[in-house]
């Protein structure tokens, strides 16, 4: 995350939308996003190494601007997939990865004994780590380069916007 304190280029950008007229605003944050958005998009499914962190993580990737600032989402989607995964609620396996865990579980056989057995579990992950390892790395690694592409480009329109000089 940017700290927008440690910025006065940011401030100053941040503080200059919120002046702006609402259509003015509305339409810079409609061609910056045009911009940020498929470049936010490549960016995590170049990362996205598995087809399921293709689905889960990549699936749901989104950017928003607002007179805030920049925000960037992924594995937001809210549908299912097949099998039943909802990826905005059960992405941390993909991002994170998880430890392959030995559990026992009770089972019951064909002549209804009841026993118990080893099952291990978290196999189809990758080994955990602290840091993600696909949105969580693209925003470490594009995040800066995004957020300077979003100031360039809020000065650029109010510059083109009539009675504003933007001084700088």
């Amino acid at each position: 995350m940017i700290d927008v304190t440690q910025s006065r280029e940011i401030q100053a950008t941040i503080y200059a939308l919120r002046l702006a007229r609402r259509d003015i605003r509305l339409n810079i944050n409609k061609r910056a996003r045009a911009q940020i958005k498929p470049l936010w998009q490549r960016e995590v499914a170049s990362r996205a190494r598995s087809r399921r962190a293709q689905r889960v993580i990549a699936g749901g990737v989104g950017a928003s601007l607002t007179d805030r600032g920049v925000r960037l989402r992924a594995a937001t989607s809210s549908r299912p997939l097949r099998g039943g995964l909802v990826p905005a609620e059960q992405y941390a396996g993909d991002e994170f990865g998880a430890r392959t865990q030995r559990i026992q579980v009770r089972q019951r056989s064909r002549k209804g004994r009841v026993y118990t057995r080893p099952l291990t579990i978290n196999r189809q992950f990758p080994g955990r780590t602290h840091h993600g390892m696909v949105a969580f790395d693209a925003a470490s690694v594009t995040g800066r380069r995004l957020v300077a592409l979003w100031v360039a480009q809020v000065v650029e329109d109010l510059g083109n916007v009539e009675n504003v000089e933007v001084v700088g």
